[in-house]
């Protein structure tokens, strides 16, 4: 409010801005607040010579005060659109102005604090009422001007539980493909937020709904990816779930039989994935059909499961998949059972002992080593010297024959 007074004091408007101001009227608690003002960005700067100016071309400053960082921007009108995400001008204008340029209605309200008041020229108090999502003016056009507002319509209404109006609904089917064209970092972007967000099975029905999943996805999916779905695995998560989790659940709502190698690295292209995001999905979908299978498994293979740092989630990941009660407890006894010993001790038998016995590093090393700790976490050595024991019996048995005496 500072921010507002010293403009308002300075002669300018200044109102708080966007979707701070729609989050007020519905009781939320806003994440950010942004002020749109007439003044500026030069006179902004004079008020506040310690800010910042972030978009030069768009009149943006951004003003820091006691730790946090407010977005000031000039009242603006944009100009033509050229590549589906930016106007190539624009000219500082009104209030008026300023909202028209704006997605939907429940984003293009200014409330003046100081006043105590609301100044709407969209109609977005009554959408609000109304829990209706509606482009500002001819949805086409909004959409035409930046392709990635379909996305940001989809995380609204699923958000805030809103209603898509018919017309701006109809548009965004009618302009889908228009997303294969934007920046796939920009798309990564908006699903971390649409899919980290407990709304995310609502959203998923929107993007299906509305054709979007398909260039979104940017591969091919075939009509038995998008089957008719409940989206039940995504439902089936915990309100608060990580990108990787809900990405993994989603892959299987839509995919009959998911890649738990190809999928990870197309969306890796498709989504600019960072490369933990991309192992973090390749475990997921890696290891959810062997404990889907648990009671077939060694004892070792649980083990190593339960000791990465993942396995949480992958439980998650299996409890989604499995609304049944009956196989979801027995699993968690087992799981009890298991960690009454350590998960991931330290291996009796190394590297260094194999050497000594006068083995050489090497596939068949690796896989010796491999065993010998699989048995190990099999608790079939009581002691180092047992394993020891174990290891060179191991050796002697499978090691490949020696050279020929001449």
């Amino acid at each position: 409010m500072a921010v507002v007074d010293t403009l308002q004091k300075a002669g300018f408007e200044a109102y708080f801005a966007g979707g701070c101001v729609r989050d007020e009227l519905m009781g939320l608690v806003p994440q950010d607040y942004d002020v749109a003002t007439s003044a500026r960005p030069q006179e902004v700067l004079r008020h506040f010579p310690k800010s910042q100016q972030v978009g030069v071309a768009f009149g943006v400053v951004l003003v820091r005060r006691r730790g946090a960082a407010i977005e000031v921007a000039t009242f603006r009108s944009d100009g033509q659109y050229q590549d589906g995400r930016r106007p190539i001008s624009v000219t500082f204008s009104s209030a008026q102005l300023d909202a028209q340029r704006r997605d939907f209605t429940c984003n293009g309200l200014f409330c003046d604090p100081i006043r105590g008041t609301i100044l709407d020229f969209v109609g977005g108090r009554a959408d609000i009422q109304a829990r209706c999502l509606r482009a500002i003016g001819d949805p086409a056009r909004r959409f035409a001007e930046d392709h990635l507002r379909m996305l940001r319509a989809i995380r609204f209404a699923a958000r805030l539980n809103f209603q898509i109006e018919s017309s701006t609904l109809a548009a965004m089917a009618q302009q889908a493909k228009a997303l294969a064209h934007i920046s796939r970092e920009r798309v990564g972007q908006e699903m971390r937020m649409i899919l980290t967000h407990p709304s995310r099975r609502s959203a998923a029905e929107l993007l299906l709904e509305t054709g979007l999943l398909q260039p979104v996805w940017h591969q091919p999916l075939t009509d038995a990816h998008l089957r008719p779905t409940r989206l039940d695995w995504l439902a089936g998560l915990p309100r608060q779930a990580g990108f990787a989790l809900a990405l993994a659940a989603l892959i299987c709502d839509i995919s009959p039989t998911p890649d738990a190698r190809t999928g990870p690295e197309a969306l890796q292209k498709s989504w600019v994935l960072s490369t933990q995001e991309t192992a973090d999905l390749k475990f997921l979908l890696g290891q959810l059909p062997v404990l889907r299978n648990w009671k077939n498994q060694r004892l070792a293979v649980l083990k190593r499961i339960f000791a990465d740092h993942r396995s949480q989630e992958l439980l998650a990941l299996y409890r989604a998949g499995t609304p049944e009660p009956g196989p979801r407890l027995e699993l968690e006894e087992r799981l009890r059972e298991i960690s009454a010993t350590p998960l991931a001790p330290d291996p009796l038998v190394t590297g260094d002992d194999l050497i000594a016995m006068g083995q050489k590093p090497g596939p068949k090393f690796r896989a010796w080593l491999e065993e010998l700790y699989n048995q190990q976490l099999e608790n079939q050595f009581p002691d180092r010297a047992t394993a020891l024991t174990a290891a060179r019996q191991l050796v002697a048995t499978d090691a490949p024959p020696g050279p020929r005496a001449p």
